[in-house]
């Protein structure tokens, strides 16, 4: 078969034509190179992209892309682009001096976008940055990768890398990143993964004077530049390798005008369109169905609460790792600058088995420094009650329980108003509360197992059943020591009297015990004689209270004042009362 003849500049060759026709879809042979082939040209050399046979092979990518790289357009998309940059970087920093904090709203994570419902941020959270500084380091770099992206692509194609960049970036930070992130740099880890993503896409219809910056070699350059931010302080490396992956994977798949057939390019275009709407909704769709669950991001398998009270909570692994303080309770925060926070605690009562909205009131005024107004609401267990507390920039939601002496308490604080997805994550770890047996009580029943003939196991076992609440059980252990003879049996009369002074309708405090044990009791023992008093008050026998008072009188042991509180609505004249 007749050879065609090959004129490329000042250098003529032969090859055979389909020879030619594949060299020039690989783009290793330029479409402005001149061929002369009878079948084709007849006696005259003409352009190869003249050739209505070679059409397909002058319309392949690599050929399209060998031809645009041999133009070397004007980056006016990557122009635009870091221009933009520095007028939202300023347009921030106004913004901000006025009160609006973008950051806090525009920033991408499990915090913002989930818990805040910002579904756009995986789209904001490019154009924001921390300081100038953040901006100056992040625009170098971004402006190479990209004027060598959109040289190959296109506007439309660097639009579309650039897109996939912020996707992958969302895609690890939002369910694995313990902090949100904001700025560019994702989309200049992105432009450089599509770099060697079309490096490896063209390989040799890249021109050899450009080949180094779509290989390897590249490499040494944006190391230099990109690298040491992975192990720099705040420095999001998921973002980084989130955004190159993305990049990277577009790069290898996308299909824009500049290397779509000539022919069709309204429907190319039309398909660009779609896939940048694609890669719009794709976050924001998946953004909004994570916030009506959040815990599907992130599981409630954690421990927490206070378990040495009994009180558990199952918490996401997000907030086990950021524990703290919240005004003296404990508390577990989303992210270590979150201005919210669940907390949990257990305190003794004054007066067991009273639940007194008042005192919570009084509780939080103190702990925020300022007047709240409570307002009662549905308990989300049976068993609790719930209430919010409003001050003037903070709010309060706490379900509390009282079980004996022990009062129990969880609820959420925010500085600010609650969006409904993070309401509704706090609720569901607020939902998974439950109470067990303390760890001290369980300590003090399994040393009073092993050693039940030994006196203070016992007590210290009762005391601890009398600090949960169970009662009956407490005294029952506290009688059992009152036949001993080497003075366990005054320390459990002492305990089995103050037990009953609070609570005198138990059944175990009925009997003549009480009276047998006022015999034997000395008047100096307060102890027994004070609720001894309480008690009798509580039945409503005040002549017997105050026979009792009157024999305290004027013993150095006894505070006056306290058998007087001792007394109550029973108070003798005040010349009877001990001074």
């Amino acid at each position: 078969m007749q050879q065609a003849e090959l004129r490329v500049g000042d250098e003529e060759s032969f090859l055979h034509p389909s020879e030619l026709e594949e060299e020039l879809r690989q783009g290793r042979l330029p479409c402005s190179a001149e061929v002369r082939y009878a079948p084709w040209t007849g006696t005259e050399f003409a352009r190869l992209e003249t050739i209505a046979t070679l059409t397909s092979a002058v319309d392949a990518p690599a050929a399209r892309a060998a031809a645009r790289l041999a133009r070397r357009p004007v980056p006016w998309a990557t122009s635009l682009l870091c221009l933009l940059l520095i007028l939202a970087f300023f347009l921030e920093v106004w913004l901000s001096q006025r009160g609006l904090e973008l950051a806090r709203r525009g920033a991408v994570g499990f915090e913002s976008t989930i818990l805040e419902a910002a579904w756009w941020s995986a789209w904001t959270a490019p154009w924001l940055h921390a300081d100038l500084r953040h901006l100056v380091l992040n625009l170098p770099l971004l402006a190479y990768c990209c004027f060598r992206v959109e040289r190959v692509l296109g506007m439309t194609g660097l639009v579309q890398v650039l897109l996939g960049a912020s996707l992958g970036a969302a895609l690890l930070l939002v369910p694995f990143s313990a902090l949100p992130a904001v700025g560019s740099s994702s989309l200049a880890f992105g432009a450089w993964g599509a770099q060697l993503g079309l490096g490896l896409r063209l390989k040799e219809a890249i021109p050899s004077n450009q080949r180094s910056a779509y290989g390897w070699r590249s490499y040494i350059l944006c190391a230099f530049f990109l690298m040491p931010g992975f192990s720099a302080p705040n420095v999001s490396v998921l973002a980084h390798v989130g955004g190159y992956f993305g990049g990277l994977a577009v790069s290898l798949w996308v299909l824009p005008e500049t290397l779509a057939p000539r022919t069709g390019l309204g429907l190319t275009r039309l398909r660009a369109l779609g896939v940048c709407l694609g890669l719009l909704a794709l976050p924001a769709g998946l953004a909004w169905l994570l916030a009506s669950s959040p815990t599907l991001l992130c599981a409630l398998n954690r421990p927490g609460g206070v378990p040495k009270h009994g009180l558990e909570l199952s918490l996401c692994w997000r907030m086990a790792k950021h524990p703290g303080s919240l005004a003296g309770l404990d508390a577990w925060q989303v992210g270590p600058s979150s201005d919210s926070a669940l907390f949990a605690a257990s305190h003794l009562l004054r007066q067991p088995d009273e639940l007194d909205p008042e005192l919570l009131q009084q509780d939080w005024e103190r702990r925020l420094g300022e007047s709240v107004i409570p307002s009662e609401l549905p308990a989300l267990q049976e068993g609790w009650r719930a209430w919010t507390f409003t001050a003037k920039n903070r709010r309060v939601f706490e379900q509390a329980r009282v079980e004996g002496a022990r009062i129990y308490r969880i609820g959420w604080y925010t500085q600010r108003t609650m969006a409904p997805p993070r309401e509704a994550f706090y609720e569901a770890a607020l939902r998974t509360v439950r109470l067990s047996e303390s760890a001290e009580l369980k300590g003090r029943r399994e040393a009073w197992s092993k050693q039940q003939n030994a006196p203070q196991r016992a007590y210290e076992y009762a005391a601890a059943l009398q600090e949960v609440g169970r009662y009956e059980e407490a005294l029952a252990i506290f009688s059992g020591l009152e036949t001993r003879e080497d003075g366990w049996e005054w320390e459990s009369t002492r305990a089995r009297f103050q037990l009953c002074s609070t609570h005198p309708r138990l059944a175990a405090c009925s009997g003549a015990w009480r009276e047998d044990w006022l015999k034997k009791a000395e008047l100096e023992d307060v102890e027994i004689r004070v609720p001894a008093i309480r008690w009798l008050v509580a039945e409503g026998r005040c002549a017997e209270a105050q026979e009792q008072a009157l024999q305290l009188k004027g013993l150095p042991e006894v505070e006056p004042d306290e058998v007087k509180e001792a007394l109550g609505t029973c108070e003798a004249p005040h010349s009877a009362l001990p001074r």
